[in-house]
């Protein structure tokens, strides 16, 4: 028995020792560690309108918001808008983008000024952002159309012999928007103005659709006015002037909901937007009472043409009045109480 219980102390105590170990080598083992890749670009979207023959030039920020060297590659993808109709684009084959003109993406150089040359590759180190040029050479005879890609820049895993460094993959991309010839007058349609027929309380959302049936992307831009059973002007809802690619749709939200909002704005236009399957607006009064009439003006372009659309809803604040009600009816019964007990 007692020899039993030394080889349990003995058992238990290489147990711990084993488990000190392991602790030890995952805590201290220095032969594999991780590297976090964080890019930023600015501007996010370059637009540009060339009028052949053209030579355009457009500045762009690269930075590197890491502590470690980062090596990238340079690479154009060409996208369309995605079927979202929230402004998120899908890539697309280079088939589908060069149709037009097989040799688009021959006349489209990335300059680095201190050089002056045509880069693929470049390297950042850390803390360092690199100011690049985007150069766009188009000739007389270029095809008149809209042209969309994106300039992606994508981290390269360097994997060392000597020890064993897992570096995560980051990229980033800058969209650009380019459109060769003389704009027309823009042509669309509104493709949806709806809202709910009947609500309790606000803010209350409206569905915005608009198609850009033209050859070159638009940027429409708009107001939602809303009227009383008076015909006053109770509220307004400025809409978010947001880049339609051509021959698309896509859903308007509010001013409210840019990317330059705060932080709050935000968090609320995404708690609101839940429940929709694309954006939409808001009008953000709380409490309505009777039937309101919502008139959209939209204008294409600074040209037009200039479309209306009106809606009707009725607002009842159902909770409201129950509370009210039943308010009252407790009132009632406490005073016939009291009423009963003073005269008896």
């Amino acid at each position: 028995m007692i020899h039993d219980l030394r080889f349990m102390k003995i058992k238990n105590f290489k147990l711990k020792i084993y488990l000190l170990f392991a602790i030890f080598y995952l805590l201290y083992a220095p032969s594999s560690y991780a590297t976090s890749i964080k890019l930023g670009v600015y501007p996010p979207i370059i637009q540009i309108e060339a009028l052949p023959p053209a030579k355009v030039e457009s500045t762009f920020t690269v930075y590197n918001l890491s502590g470690e060297n980062i090596d990238l590659k340079i690479s154009l993808k060409p996208f369309t808008a995605s079927n979202q109709e929230n402004g998120d684009v899908e890539f697309i084959s280079n088939e589908q983008f060069l149709k037009d003109d097989p040799f688009i993406f021959q006349k489209i150089k990335i300059i680095d000024p201190e050089v002056n040359k045509n880069i693929d590759y470049l390297t950042l180190g850390p803390k360092q952002k690199k100011d690049l040029t985007l150069v766009v050479d188009i000739p007389k005879d270029q095809t008149l159309s809209d042209y969309y890609f994106s300039m992606v820049f994508t981290s390269i895993n360097n994997l060392s012999s000597e020890a064993n460094q897992s570096t995560s993959i980051g990229a980033i991309a800058i969209n650009v928007l380019l459109s060769v010839g003389s704009k027309d007058i823009a042509k669309g349609n509104i493709e949806e103005f709806s809202t709910p027929s009947f609500v309790e309380s606000g803010p209350v959302p409206f569905t915005i659709r608009v198609r850009n049936k033209g050859s070159h992307f638009i940027t429409p831009r708009g107001e939602i006015l809303i009227k009383n059973l008076f015909g006053q002007t109770v509220g307004r809802v400025d809409l978010l002037p947001v880049n339609i690619l051509a021959q698309t749709i896509r859903s308007i939200p509010d001013f409210q909901q840019s990317p330059e909002a705060t932080g709050s704005a935000n968090q609320k236009s995404e708690i609101r937007n839940q429940k929709s399957k694309h954006p939409v607006a808001f009008w953000d009064e709380k409490l309505l009472l009777g039937p309101y009439a919502a008139t959209l003006t939209i204008a294409l372009s600074e040209n037009g043409p200039l479309f209306r659309r009106t809606v009707y809803f009725f607002a009842l604040p159902i909770q409201i009045i129950t509370g009210i009600i039943i308010a009252i009816l407790i009132a009632t019964v406490i005073i016939k109480k009291v009423r009963k007990k003073l005269n008896s």
